[in-house]
């Protein structure tokens, strides 16, 4: 099955967006299976159930009452997925052309195959260093998986970021998408973080995010247009990092950790 992979038009916002959502939405099975291993989950569930059972003096009630507790925690855990989800869509998902196609050291791009959008892959600077590019949204449609579009996608931002003169790519992903995980250490990435998810019920069930990191090989010496072009990109995205600082204290910070 063929497909191309172009810079995001206006036209692609809805099909953008739709991918995102059904790609996390598909990974809430997972998580719930996730949650119910953990053992702070096992034991909270079994200490229900021998409460349960000691109150009600009754199986069948006790097995009934876990079953209904069982199901207002899928409930739960629905209503903190579908906040995500929303949280997401309303911050650089509202406005796609603003926040990747409107700045040079940023970028988006969308595969399409038979005249579809199927697969979508952002980059922007990192918040904490200007030679950092970060690699964000990356999703493809399930029914096209397997064809090499998540690592063209990839590959594609690498490629951006050694003309832009990054040094580095960082990228973030959950504990439960192993797949992806895959993918990226095949591609070079190195794990180099673990991160809690600010949530009370992700750090009780130890639900973390992973940050992989690749480091961009120098290439052969650029000409001179070429590194006109890598300095005014970098210094964007130090002017794009600065406007994320609150005041001279921030800023100094940041100054004093990059000399």
């Amino acid at each position: 099955m063929r497909y191309q992979i172009r810079l995001y038009q206006e036209g692609d916002y809805d099909a953008v967006r739709d991918i995102y959502v059904s790609g996390v939405q598909e990974h809430f099975p997972r998580a719930c299976r996730y949650v119910l291993k953990q053992p702070c989950t096992v034991a909270v569930l079994g200490l229900s159930f021998c409460l349960l059972l000691i109150v009600s003096s009754s199986l069948l009630l006790s097995l009934s009452l876990m079953v209904i507790l069982l199901a207002l925690g899928y409930l739960l855990l629905r209503h903190i997925w579908s906040q995500i989800i929303e949280q997401n869509l309303m911050q650089d998902l509202l406005d796609i052309g603003s926040s990747y196609m409107k700045h040079p050291a940023c970028c988006f791009w969308v595969a399409v195959s038979n005249g579809s959008v199927v697969g979508t892959v952002g980059a922007i600077p990192s918040k904490f260093s200007p030679i950092t590019l970060e690699l964000k949204r990356l999703n493809v449609c399930l029914e096209y998986r397997g064809l090499g579009i998540a690592k063209a996608l990839c590959l594609t931002v690498r490629e951006f970021a050694h003309r832009s003169g990054f040094a580095d790519i960082v990228l973030r992903t959950s504990v439960i998408q192993t797949e992806a995980q895959n993918l990226y250490q095949k591609l070079g990435y190195i794990l180099v973080d673990t991160i809690p998810v600010p949530h009370p019920l992700a750090k009780v069930t130890n639900y973390t995010t992973s940050k992989y990191q690749y480091h961009i090989p120098r290439g052969p010496e650029l000409q001179p247009q070429e590194k006109q072009q890598r300095d005014h990109i970098r210094l964007c995205a130090t002017q794009e990092l600065l406007s994320h600082c609150h005041g001279e204290e921030d800023i100094t910070t940041f100054i004093q950790k990059k000399t």
